[in-house]
This record gives structure tokens, C-alpha cells and sequence, in this order.
């Protein structure tokens, strides 16, 4: 009767009481919390299993990026100092991490690659707060952790060629338009003579390859933290799970208490029955 009256009056259902509601829902649906428990911890066996090794291989990029002031080569896409390493150094990742340079490596390496696992493979970022760019490959050969690190680099100096190499040709159109009207400008003569230089040189000045790692095994979670976690993370879906179908549950019955379109007092017959 307590607790019917705590529905119909408001204002009585507590804090306490729904602390109540909560533990006496966890006690009720048991089993599903026990379910869930073993269904977390099973699959994180499955997942475990026999695991092969995996390794990594970094590939170390060097960025000798433009001062901020350059003129030269405006309009080109050479990195340009933006002030700070680590800035300068996360600007230069974003570029060379793209699906265009992963279907062009996986094309490279051949066999089961593709895109997709070339991507999820690789990660590109800058190494510390330097000027430098990481980028590391994960496989479950030494050796092809290794040349996977090294084709994609390769790969993406490659790509950014095309992009800039165009770039420069339509700067020294431009600059060569410039000294043209004026011979006696030794400034832009010498700017056009600069982006010749760079041109014919076939390579990035901004961006290079310094050396590769050796291959080193990755170090796994231990299993038994891994089967701890599911268990702790299964038990929580199963506590969560039982509490919201014992809400339902007692809301559904508390719906229940309105007859015939009315709310019932506490002294109605019909609560009396119940």
C-alpha cells in the first residue's frame, strides 16, 4: 500500500525510493546480468585466441618548411612555417595522410592490400614537438612493416610532386610574364630563376626521407586485462539493461491505476483490491 500511495500522491516518490527501485531491479533480472557478464567474457576470449605477432616500422620525414615571409613560392602547396613545430608538423600530416596516397601504395604493394587496410595500418603524425613527421605501419611481417612504412612515404612525396610541380609551372609562367615586361627587375628574375631550380630538381624542397626504423614487435594488452574489462563493461550493460525493464515494468503498472479514463484516491476499492 506504501508504495501504491507513493505513486498517487505526489511529491512522495524520494531519492531513497528510487535507489530502492534501482537495487530491487538489479535483483529481480539477476540472470540477465549474469548473462551479458558471460556474453562479454566469452567473446573477449574469442577475440583473444591465437593471436600472431604484429609489427612496426617508422619511417622518419624531415620538414624544411618556407619562412613565413617567402614570396617566392606563393600559390604553391610547399609547407610553410606556421610559426610552431608541432603546427607546422600536424599541418604537413593532414597532407600526406590521404586516400589518394593510400590507393596509390596499396596499388604499389599489391597482393591483399587495399585502401582500407592500407589506411587502418598506417598512422601519419608529427614525431614530438619537432619538425619532423612519423609515419608508422603496423603488420604481421617484420619486412613488411618495414616497406610498407617506406612505400607509403615514397608514395606520398610522389603525389605531392604532381600537385606541386604544377603549381610551379604555372608560377614561373607567371613570373617569367613579370621579368618579360621588365628586364631590368632582379628581383623577380631572380625569383623565376629560383622556381626553375626547384622544378628541375623533381623534389619537394620542404619534404624528404630521413631513414626507416627497424621493425619492432608491438606489446599487447595482457590477456587477463583484456578479460577483465569485458567482464566489468558486460556486468554494466546488464545492470543498465535490468534497471530500465524494472522502470518499465513499474511504470506500466502505475499506468494501470487509472480506471476508466480517472486517477484513483488511495481510498478508492479498486486500490483497497490491489
Amino acid at each position: 500500500m506504501t508504495r501504491l500511495v507513493s505513486r498517487l500522491v505526489p511529491g512522495s516518490f524520494t531519492a531513497t525510493d528510487a535507489g530502492a527501485v534501482a537495487n530491487r531491479g538489479v535483483a529481480r533480472w539477476w540472470p540477465l546480468v549474469v548473462l551479458t557478464t558471460l556474453a562479454a567474457l566469452a567473446a573477449s576470449l574469442v577475440a583473444l585466441g591465437p593471436r600472431a605477432p604484429s609489427y612496426s616500422a617508422t619511417t622518419r620525414m624531415p620538414l624544411t618548411p618556407l619562412s613565413q615571409s617567402d614570396e617566392t613560392f606563393l600559390g604553391t602547396s610547399l609547407v610553410r612555417d606556421a610559426g610552431d613545430a608541432t603546427r607546422t608538423s600536424s599541418m604537413a600530416a593532414k597532407l600526406l595522410d590521404s586516400h589518394r596516397v593510400a590507393v596509390a601504395t596499396a596499388q604499389s604493394l599489391g597482393g591483399r592490400w587495399t585502401p582500407e587496410s592500407v589506411r587502418a595500418a598506417v598512422d601519419v603524425a608529427p614525431v614530438g614537438e619537432t619538425n619532423m613527421i612519423g609515419i608508422t605501419a603496423r603488420a604481421a611481417d617484420p619486412g613488411q612493416a618495414v616497406r610498407l612504412a617506406q612505400t607509403f612515404a615514397e608514395t606520398a612525396l610522389k603525389d605531392r610532386w604532381q600537385t606541386v610541380s604544377a603549381e610551379l609551372d604555372r608560377r614561373i609562367a607567371f613570373a617569367a610574364r613579370n621579368t618579360d615586361a621588365d628586364p631590368n627587375t632582379g628581383e623577380e628574375s631572380r625569383k623565376l630563376q629560383l622556381l626553375k631550380f626547384v622544378r628541375e630538381t623533381g623534389a619537394d624542397p620542404t619534404l624528404g626521407i630521413e631513414s626507416t626504423s627497424p621493425p619492432v614487435r608491438v606489446k599487447e594488452m595482457p590477456a587477463a586485462v583484456t578479460i577483465g574489462m569485458a567482464g566489468v563493461g558486460g556486468m554494466f550493460v546488464g545492470v543498465l539493461a535490468a534497471v530500465g525493464i524494472e522502470r518499465f515494468r513499474r511504470r506500466a503498472q502505475s499506468d494501470d491505476v487509472v480506471v476508466d479514463g480517472r486517477e484513483l484516491s488511495v481510498s478508492s476499492p479498486e486500490v483497497l483490491r490491489r
